[in-house]
């Protein structure tokens, strides 16, 4: 599998967890597009993303640009979701993205589950760090609406988004507990998640290269 795909340079970038376990050597990029994850993470988001940037705007969001890694290659890496210490070759690999980020300056990073948030903040040095089991389906809907608010065009914007637990079976309860109990009976987490970016995109990005045709 390649390390990424996409441009660097592209303001949004896309990072999910790690190679699927049983897949590693299979797939061909982060998130392929081949892998069922895929569809249930992103797609489905992305779907009412561009219904909403359409109808508000004529505009598309061109997803061949997009920047998209993992966290990390093999799952294995991943250190026990109750540990704060984590291993010396995964805060090399923090200070590899660290980098990255420095050199490209990404608008918005957009990560996927509990363990692709808890990576990318250590990588912009957020303080304090947490173990990766702090950030549960309601933290991470906290996180993300928290986030849009305080949103910095002058720094890198990390948004969590949820990684398969949005396709498990509690997946209603995801739903529910990202969005927000306090919203309606029957909240829908792609639906939510895709129209707040649409309007995120809209208001802070409606002059970076990011639409197809540079509409």
């Amino acid at each position: 599998m390649r390390d990424s795909v996409g441009d660097p340079n592209f303001p949004i970038w896309l990072i999910a967890d790690s190679q699927p376990e049983n897949w590693q050597g299979k797939l061909l990029t982060p998130l392929d597009p081949r892998h069922p994850t895929r569809h249930n993470i992103w797609t489905a988001i992305l779907d009412y993303l561009q219904d909403s940037l359409y109808r508000d705007s004529k505009r598309r969001l061109d997803t061949s640009q997009l920047y998209i890694r993992n966290a990390v290659t093999d799952p294995e890496s991943k250190p026990a979701n109750t540990s704060v210490e984590w291993s010396a070759e995964l805060n090399e690999n923090i200070a590899v993205l660290r980098g990255t980020l420095a050199k490209f300056k990404p608008k918005i990073v957009l990560t996927f589950g509990s363990f692709a948030f808890e990576f990318l903040r250590r990588a912009l040095d957020e303080k304090p760090a947490h173990p990766y089991i702090k950030w549960d389906t309601r933290q991470l809907g906290t996180e993300f609406k928290e986030r849009l608010d305080n949103y910095n065009k002058a720094k890198i914007n990390v948004l969590p988004l949820l990684h398969i637990s949005i396709a498990r079976g509690k997946f209603l309860e995801s739903h529910k507990y990202f969005v927000g109990e306090e919203t309606n009976d029957y909240p829908n987490y792609f639906e939510f998640v895709g129209e707040k970016l649409a309007e995120l995109f809209l208001e802070k990005l409606i002059s970076e290269r990011i639409w197809i045709n540079n509409t």
